[in-house]
């Protein structure tokens, strides 16, 4: 490890005149904030082999790729090859041998760390935590239209994450008073001018909770998951889980880049943009994962089961299920690991199921999940309410299924 600032490894930039026709697209693609500005044969250029089985491709350049829900269901872990996918530019090509990661800002101690010391010099410690998408449900709210990815349920995941606290990291650079916000800026860019970089800011009494991760499920974090290096900020949506992190700066404000003043806003219809709420904590949510809607299920008792998780202090405490479209519920089971305390629960998801009977017919499934202990009271609406970019949709899951007589 070297104190001081020293280069961290970035993409190069692409010169259109000099650059190949496919890196020129890149460019093209990454300057409107993605590849739906370019017609299907650019992005064919640009693009990958496509999505693995099991994911929904929603985006072919950057890669947006959801899980389906008979995946999800299978495992209260998801494989990295089954977890959702999602990026604001293109993945960007960082030699692990090379990587530095920088801390500067309010600090005594400006720090630039390879790959190797992070690994060695601190202590590491894996955990499960759940992320999010913001936008996930984003095709599913009632409005004309939402800008964005239009995913359905599947831009979520629960993984194992390993690295090392970023507490610990703070203690090698010491922070300076007047410390109070922690910018993370990724290596993923534009190749045009004028395009601003990805970069989120935290409170740093939530960053004091984030892992700087290089692991995922006890492997190397993968390429589409931000390798070498990421943050993981358990409760938060996945916007805060900065991927390909090259440098954290301490300062004293928010910062002003674009994807934290105009983006991940709470846009009400009516209301003033400027005044929006940012985008923060993961709200309590659930689906069903078994019966798939569609499904034929004999009449009787049937098992319900899927999967529950909530951003808050102590995560979810109770999950209630409904047979009858809502006009009843009972409660269901959460299922339980004696591995874990509560507050291994908070950041995970919570694996649940419910034994319903059902009479001959058609039957609407749902399912609702409750905050714990200080969050009780807090619960699913039947529908959340509609925000321009659709953000956070929390609403009842509702599966339709055909029981026989």
């Amino acid at each position: 490890m070297k104190s001081g600032r020293t280069s961290v490894n970035r993409l190069r930039g692409t010169d259109p005149a000099s650059a190949s026709r496919r890196a020129f697209l890149k460019g093209l693609a990454a300057g409107a904030l993605g590849s739906v500005a370019l017609p299907a044969w650019a992005r064919a250029a640009v693009s990958g082999p496509g999505a693995p089985p099991d994911l929904i491709e929603r985006n072919d350049w950057p890669e947006h790729w959801e899980t389906s829900l008979e995946a999800l269901g299978r495992s209260w872990i998801t494989p990295n090859h089954l977890f959702f996918v999602r990026s604001h530019f293109g993945v960007p090509d960082i030699d692990p041998a090379t990587y530095r990661l920088e801390i500067t800002g309010l600090v005594e101690r400006p720090l630039s760390i390879s790959l190797a010391d992070l690994r060695a010099h601190l202590l590491r410690y894996e955990l499960p935590y759940v992320l999010e998408c913001a936008g996930n449900g984003r095709g599913l709210y009632r409005l004309p239209n939402t800008s964005g990815t239009q995913w359905e349920r599947g831009a979520v995941g629960n993984a194992w994450w390993g690295g090392v606290g970023l507490n610990a990291l703070f203690g090698w650079a010491r922070l300076k008073p007047g410390a109070t916000h922690v910018w993370f800026e990724a290596a993923d860019h534009s190749t045009l001018p004028g395009v601003p970089r990805y970069v989120r800011s935290l409170p740093i009494g939530i960053a004091a909770n984030a892992m700087i991760a290089d692991t995922m499920n006890g492997e190397p974090l993968p390429r589409l998951h931000g390798a070498p290096v990421r943050a993981i900020v358990p409760g938060w949506y996945g916007m805060a889980s900065t991927k390909w992190l090259t440098r954290i700066r301490v300062e004293a404000t928010p910062s002003d880049n674009h994807f934290m003043t105009r983006g991940y806003r709470y846009v009400y219809p009516g209301e003033d943009p400027a005044q929006a709420p940012p985008v923060q904590d993961i709200q309590v949510k659930s689906m069903i994962t078994r019966p798939l809607a569609g499904s034929r299920v004999a009449r009787g008792a049937v098992r319900v089961q899927g999967l529950a998780w909530f951003g808050k202090l102590f995560g979810v405490g109770r999950v209630e299920v409904s047979g009858d479209g809502g006009r009843t519920w009972q409660d269901a089971r959460l299922h339980e690991d004696k591995r874990f305390n509560r507050y291994v629960w908070q950041g995970t998801w919570r694996p649940w199921s419910a034994e319903v009977r059902l009479g001959p017919g058609e039957a609407v499934l749902m399912a609702r999940a409750w905050g714990d202990m200080m969050s009780y009271k807090t619960t699913q609406p039947l529908e959340a309410r509609p925000n321009a970019a659709g953000y956070a949709n929390n609403s009842i899951h509702r599966v339709v299924v055909r029981v026989g007589a």
